[in-house]
């Protein structure tokens, strides 16, 4: 009996990138944590003041 195994996942470009960089670093989930937290999540702090420029110039538009 055949084994039915799920398709292969079509990947971008750049999944397949990172993916050889994370291997070429010997990247790990928990670092990526790690760093995170270093970080102080500061991309979402940067997403929330991009918002607000967004949000201001929308209302200051003539």
């Amino acid at each position: 009996m055949k084994k039915i195994s799920p398709k292969p996942k079509n990947t971008s470009p750049l999944s397949r990138i990172m993916e050889k960089g994370h291997n070429k670093t010997g990247y790990k989930t928990t670092s990526g944590k790690l760093l995170m937290q270093l970080s102080e999540n500061d991309h979402k702090r940067i997403a929330q003041l991009i918002s607000l420029w967004l949000s201001k110039s929308e209302t200051h538009r003539p």
